[in-house]
């Protein structure tokens, strides 16, 4: 099968609803499917949306959000690089909620080989378990952002195969995951089971009022990230009021921004997930405009990445070792020099992974 078997073009009420733009607009410059599929070679970024809801009730409507992120963002003004984006349309509701899930897993395995950075546009963020599948095979060691109020790691009563993504991403077999990183959850929301099996596996939970104190310790997060789900069910609903769970409390929507840059800027970030807007009852399009706005910052960031991961050939850092009393090894510290971004570099939990050391963000 080829990725154009799964994707229909976008459709000309997109481009109704544009009415006039600047020749400078996103619309002119990006390569849309509208009855062929954009060729992949050199493109930097790949846009594509999934029109499925079935799995959440709450997220019924929803499956009308990727076209109306579309005529928002294609309103925008393009950025001032040279940007290579392609649209290459949508992923339709397959005859089940799992068919679509593997359409939406071989495009993206796809997009991967061809080292293609991907913007999913939901639908409901039980896609990202499709997101996440696809990376079985291309990346053992696997570092995943999640951008929620929520953290639900329960298995589902009645059918197992409905458990959130969460859930699921941490059973999956065979195991390549390596880290979870939670972001904004809400203390009133998240069941203490949840924050003990968080505490038990080794990963990071920053709470929303850990972010909204220093927004810019999101940065560091998102640099050690390979996918990001970005659920818009953590921003609250003064900004966005047609999220799948609205909420009163949550990120504002500049902070959305803020973090959908710095998951651009991620050296390692390859997909890049946004989910939970239900266009159904976005009367205003004011959630359509937030979401493409956040989108126009993740594409700002990509192209400002610093890629500056530390080698032993570098001359760019100052290096400092750190021995422990007592201790079998020692920690290492780079600072680049140019920019004072740091890293760290650890041993590896010897049941994950049978490698020795790899670098976190400092």
């Amino acid at each position: 099968m080829q990725i154009s078997d799964f994707l229909s073009p976008v459709p000309t009420s997109v481009f109704d609803a544009i009415g006039n733009t600047s020749v400078k607009s996103l619309v002119n410059i990006i390569d849309i499917h509208t009855g062929k599929v954009p060729e992949l070679s050199g493109a930097h970024i790949a846009l594509i949306g999934v029109k499925d809801d079935r799995w959440n009730d709450l997220g019924a409507g929803s499956r009308i959000t990727p076209d109306h992120i579309r005529t928002q963002l294609y309103k925008l003004i393009k950025h001032k690089y040279d940007i290579r984006l392609v649209d290459l349309g949508n992923i339709e509701a397959g005859n089940t909620f799992n068919d679509t899930l593997f359409a939406l897993n071989a495009c993206l395995k796809e997009l991967h080989e061809q080292r293609i950075v991907t913007v999913i546009l939901g639908g409901i963020s039980d896609l990202a378990y499709g997101q996440f599948t696809s990376y079985q095979g291309v990346n053992h060691n696997l570092n995943v952002l999640v951008v929620d109020a929520k953290i639900d790691l329960k298995e589902h009563e009645q059918d197992p195969a409905r458990a959130n993504y969460l859930y699921k991403m941490i059973t999956h077999q065979p195991n390549y995951l390596f880290n979870i990183t939670h972001v904004g959850n809400q203390a009133y929301f998240v069941e203490q089971e949840s924050i003990d099996a968080f505490d038990r596996m080794n990963f990071d939970m920053f709470r929303l009022g850990q972010v909204r104190a220093n927004i810019q310790e999101t940065e560091p997060l998102a640099r050690n990230a390979d996918m990001v789900v970005f659920s818009m069910n953590s921003i609250k609903a003064a900004d966005v009021s047609a999220s799948v769970e609205m909420n009163p409390n949550g990120l504002y929507g500049e902070e959305a921004c803020q973090i959908a840059r710095y998951a651009g800027m991620g050296n390692d970030v390859s997909s890049f997930g946004l989910f939970d807007l239900n266009a159904s009852k976005d009367k205003s399009q004011c959630g359509s405009a937030l979401a493409a706005q956040m989108l126009w910052y993740f594409i700002d960031g990509y192209y400002n990445r610093k890629n500056d991961y530390p080698t032993k050939e570098s001359k760019d850092y100052l290096i400092y070792r750190t021995t422990f009393k007592n201790a079998e090894y020692e920690i290492v510290f780079y600072k680049n020099i140019y920019n004072e971004r740091w890293w760290m570099e650890v041993p590896y939990p010897k049941e994950k992974t049978k490698e020795k050391k790899f670098l976190i963000v400092g």
